[in-house]
């Protein structure tokens, strides 16, 4: 759903601002360390309820301040829903349409986000958690109950580890059927998501010149050829001795490959960073609402052919966007589409 305001106090070197949003493409410009990525960050706070920068929300409020706010407004159906994210005494707060909300779940179902920023690269050349979470957020859109079953999953996790580490084996059976019963819906869901995932990929990677041999492929957290409560029930010894579960969908992967090799072997920065980029262009795609896509430093590590392949995807998307580069003349190829253009400078912003 689009943004159509936004309204920050002390938020980092944002002390006041107000700005007027347009729903197709919005462009920040200024120098670095001007307070692009800060700009970027008030509007995941408000849609994610959490910053992608730092754990700690306290770390995000002007330094001169104690308190700070983010809020803003959002369309929705034909209407202006308000939503506003506080941090006032070290308390969280969000709220949606004057009601506080107690999780972050209703706030994400009606504002999706997706970030593109150097990070992403951890799609590729991270560890398993980062692809986990890439994952998660797309099957909580495609599925309604995948956040109770996540939850369900999670609970069963930590009591089994819990039981594991103290010694304590009364109810290790209960619990270890419990996570198998999650553990294996919660596996396929992702599996099928993957799936999904796929054509769309593969036809958006050839309007990039990739033609074929993209595959992504799901590796399940425990072996192949056994079912999870066989992989549990074999892990047991190993599991007791070292307190915690070996097997199941917390240790879920997925690869990224090129003609059957990690696309790392064939590909510069520059070309991965356009097929990352696409794999989550895909993603915000399929949400069945609209979803705001956030995109820092677009022109990092590509040259101006791939910077135009790369717009060329972005300007035919349906989504608001809102993209940062330190001037405008990076942004030759994406400009013209722009429907607004903010210019930031010491955290002061200017076209808002």
């Amino acid at each position: 759903m689009p943004l159509v305001r936004l309204d920050i106090h002390s938020f980092r070197n944002i002390r006041l601002a107000t700005l007027t949003t347009d729903p197709g493409i919005n462009l920040i410009l200024g120098p670095n360390a001007s307070g692009k990525t800060s700009l970027l960050e008030a509007i995941f706070i408000l849609g994610r309820g959490q910053s992608f920068r730092s754990s700690r929300l306290a770390e995000v409020v002007n330094k001169d301040a104690k308190d700070m706010i983010v809020s803003g407004h959002i369309s929705l159906n034909g209407r202006t829903i308000p939503v506003g994210m506080g941090f006032h005494q070290g308390q969280k707060q969000i709220r949606l349409a004057g009601r506080t909300l107690q999780s972050r779940a209703e706030l994400l179902q009606i504002f999706p986000l997706q970030l593109l920023q150097p990070d992403l690269y951890d799609l590729l050349e991270g560890g398993p958690k980062a692809r986990r979470q890439f994952l998660d957020w797309g099957v909580f859109y495609a599925q309604p109950e995948y956040l109770s079953l996540w939850r369900s999953y999670q609970r069963a996790l930590g009591q089994r580890n819990a039981l594991l580490k103290s010694g304590n084996r009364s109810t290790l059976p209960f619990w270890t059927q419990e996570l198998a019963k999650y553990g294996k819906i919660l596996s396929q869901h992702r599996f099928d998501y993957l799936t999904v995932l796929q054509e769309p990929l593969t036809m958006m990677a050839r309007q990039l010149g990739f033609e074929g041999g993209f595959e992504l492929k799901y590796l399940q957290g425990w072996p192949q050829g056994k079912d999870l409560e066989s992989a549990l029930e074999d892990d047991l010894q190993r599991d007791q001795k070292y307190g915690f579960t070996h097997s199941g969908p917390h240790r879920d992967d997925f690869t990224i490959t090129w003609q059957g090799q990690p696309v790392k072997n064939f590909f510069s920065r520059g070309q991965m960073k356009l097929i990352v980029s696409t794999l989550a262009i895909v993603q915000a795609s399929l949400i069945p609402i609209p979803c705001c896509l956030l995109i820092d430093d677009f022109t990092s590590e590509l040259d101006q052919e791939n910077q135009a392949l790369l717009a060329n995807l972005l300007v035919n998307l349906k989504e608001q966007i809102f993209i940062t580069a330190t001037h405008l003349t990076a942004l030759d190829s994406i400009a013209k589409h722009a429907g607004q253009v903010f210019h930031i400078s010491e955290g002061t912003i200017q076209g808002a």
